[in-house]
């Protein structure tokens, strides 16, 4: 009675009263969190640039005794290992970012410093510790792992513990949904090999046209039986009632040492033969039948991958294929030599020939193809791209762009280079004009 009423305590207390942190306090927690965030810059930049680094370029120069390559390889060795560092580091590292800056915001501004505190580390993280640290480690893989490797592997060292139990528990979570990570091979995509062969032409270990031929082999197994196969308006076939004497002239004016065997049209291939079957009959020619020697055919369809039709004509003992459409007709006709020269180039034999070219060269950016010329090979010569769904040669591509039947004097520019139909009939395209853009 009498007494005055005591006031009730803060339930916060002192903490969240703004202005009770000395300004040493702030730079030494402001120091902390620079720090802390530097971290998180080596630790999510050495995330992606492991992730990212070219793996065949690291044993290459492993081999080469490089010894930060030494030191990435022993890491890279490690990969789980490795990652789950990396990600149990940053993530301590950004939870204690949030956490120091909470703190000084709680006692800078009070309560109100929550949000401030949110906000904040929103930001810092999200360009500080995740996009301009990812973007450089997956932008320059190997410098940022060859810079931090020392760094990573002192922590993989202190973390191990952490880590370990961590590693466990992912495993443990992994077998249940299924996932066997025991049996996770390490391998190597196409565009590394590629990558690898680029360097190894850089450092001098591989010649120019050995890069090329590699390339060339990488290419290869991409293609489809259509891309480097003779068109069905270019096979030399004779038909099942053909003479010896009428095959023999074939031979000649062809150059050619097989053929297609036809029944009633070239739709209805019945056979293959081959000219050197004809010296058991050069003495006894009334006794020759074409059906009596031909072998027969082997069949595959147009989109049949050039790997696998490499095994087929191994595994039957052929060196000519004929190629069906969807329809089973005749699309065109594959040899051993077209799959050679896919891979090797141009191969010319002693009755190699220049009298019908399918190209002539008029100047050093100008000259006249051939309708039938493969767009896979003039992207490779021009350096170029040309492709298209449903075409394999320059005429179809042609008439896909101009979306008609060309004409001569059509024109059509792409990548630099300029088209003009300069022999065509109502059906196709004959003879083509080509000119670097930029020279007319």
């Amino acid at each position: 009675m009498g007494s005055e009423p005591h006031p009730s305590p803060n339930p916060v207390g002192d903490v969240t009263s703004a202005g009770d942190i000395s300004p040493e306090g702030v730079i030494g927690l402001l120091i902390a969190i620079l720090v802390l965030i530097i971290f998180s810059m080596i630790f999510s930049s050495s995330e992606s640039a492991f992730l990212s680094i070219n793996k065949l370029r690291v044993r290459f120069l492993r081999s080469k005794k490089d010894k930060k390559a030494i030191k990435v390889g022993k890491l890279l060795d490690r990969k789980d290992a490795l990652l789950n560092t990396v990600l149990v580091g940053n993530n301590i590292v950004n939870i204690a970012i949030t956490s120091l800056l909470t703190s000084l915001a709680l006692q800078l501004f009070g309560t109100s410093g929550v949000g401030i505190a949110t906000i904040v580390a929103t930001v810092l993280l999200l360009i500080f510790g995740e996009i301009s640290p990812k973007t450089v480690g997956t932008g320059h893989p190997e410098a940022v792992a060859f810079l931090f490797t020392d760094i990573i592997a002192f922590l993989m060292k202190l973390l191990s513990p952490l880590v370990f139990i961590f590693t466990r528990i992912s495993r443990f979570i992994a077998k249940f949904f299924g996932v066997n990570i025991e049996n996770t091979k390490v391998s190597f995509t196409e565009d590394e090999i590629k990558n690898f062969i680029d360097v190894g032409e850089e450092e001098g270990v591989l010649e120019e046209n050995e890069k090329k031929l590699m390339h060339r082999v990488f290419r290869f197994t991409d293609l489809a039986a259509k891309d480097i196969m003779i068109p069905r308006t270019k096979i030399k076939a004779i038909p099942l009632t053909a003479s010896y004497q009428a095959v023999i002239e074939l031979s000649q004016t062809s150059r050619f040492s097989r053929f297609p065997v036809y029944g009633e049209d070239i739709d209805d291939i019945v056979g293959v033969l081959y000219v050197k079957d004809l010296m058991f009959y050069s003495t006894r020619q009334q006794e020759f039948s074409v059906k009596k020697i031909m072998r027969p055919p082997l069949f595959i369809v147009g989109t049949k991958k050039m790997s696998s039709v490499q095994q087929m004509l191994r595994e039957n003992k052929q060196s000519l294929a004929i190629v069906i459409d969807e329809y089973s007709g005749t699309d065109g006709i594959l040899t051993t030599e077209d799959i050679t020269e896919e891979i090797f180039g141009k191969v010319e034999d002693e009755y190699y020939t220049v009298s019908d070219p399918m190209a002539v060269q008029i100047s050093d950016d100008e000259a006249v193809l051939d309708g039938s010329v493969k767009l896979s090979e003039l992207s490779e010569r021009l350096g170029a791209t040309f492709t298209s769904e449903f075409y394999e040669t320059l005429a179809g591509y042609l008439s896909e762009k101009l979306d008609k039947v060309p004409e001569k004097g059509d024109v059509y520019k792409e990548q630099g280079f300029v088209f003009t139909v300069e022999e065509a009939d109502a059906t196709k395209i004959h003879k083509v004009h080509l000119k670097k853009e930029e020279q007319i």
